[in-house]
C-alpha cells in the first residue's frame, strides 16, 4: 500500500472514530459534518473527500456488524444449525460488535437510516423461526423470542455493564440460560 493510501485509510479510520464518539454523545441527528470536522480539527471539505454524507459515515460504521448479523441469518437459513450453535454464535457476535450495537440501540434517529440499509427484522425473524422449529406453536415462538432476548440483549447489557467483554464462563451461562428458555 502506498503512503497516500495508508494516509487515506488512517484518515477514514479517524473520521469514523470521531463520528462514532459524537453519535454516541450527541446522537446521530444531533451531530453534523461540521461537528465531526471540528472534533478532528479539519475542514468539512476533508470529510467530504472521504465521505459524501453523514449517512455514508454511519453506513461505514454499521456495515460490518450488520453484515455479520445478516450472514449469520443466511447461514442459519441454509444450514440446520442447532439451537446451541445459533445461540452461541449470536452471543459471540453480540460481544464482538458491542460498540456499534451500543450506538444503534441508544439512538432512535438511526432507525430510519438502518432500515434503509439492512433488513434487521428479517434476519431476526430467521433466527426466531430457526429456534422455534418448523410449524412452531405460539408457545414455541414465545420461547424462541425469550431465548433470542437472553442471548442477544442479555449478553449486550452484560458487556455494557462490564469491561467490554464476557468471560468464557459468562458466555456459557448466557448460552445455558437461553437454552433453558427453549426447554433444552
Amino acid at each position: 500500500m502506498a503512503v497516500g493510501e495508508r494516509d487515506g485509510v488512517r484518515t477514514r479510520a479517524r473520521i469514523l472514530e470521531a463520528a462514532q464518539e459524537l453519535f454516541v454523545e450527541r446522537g446521530y441527528a444531533g451531530t453534523s459534518i461540521a461537528d465531526i470536522a471540528g472534533k478532528l480539527g479539519t475542514s468539512k471539505a476533508t470529510l467530504y473527500y472521504h465521505f459524501n454524507s453523514k449517512e455514508l459515515i454511519l453506513g461505514a460504521l454499521i456495515t460490518e456488524p450488520l453484515s455479520l448479523f445478516a450472514k449469520l441469518a443466511e447461514r442459519c437459513a441454509k444450514e440446520r444449525l442447532s439451537p446451541e450453535e445459533l445461540l452461541r454464535a449470536l452471543i459471540d457476535l453480540t460481544v464482538e460488535t458491542h460498540a456499534v450495537n451500543a450506538l444503534l440501540s441508544s439512538d432512535p434517529s438511526i432507525s430510519p437510516v438502518l432500515r434503509g440499509m439492512y433488513d434487521v427484522e428479517g434476519s431476526t425473524r430467521t433466527f426466531i423461526h430457526a429456534l422455534a422449529g418448523p410449524n412452531a406453536s405460539d408457545e414455541a415462538l414465545a420461547r424462541a423470542w425469550a431465548a433470542f432476548a437472553v442471548a442477544k440483549q442479555g449478553a449486550f447489557w452484560a458487556v455494557e455493564a462490564g469491561n467490554g467483554t464476557l468471560s468464557p464462563a459468562q458466555k456459557q451461562e448466557f448460552l445455558a440460560a437461553a437454552l433453558r428458555c427453549l426447554d433444552q
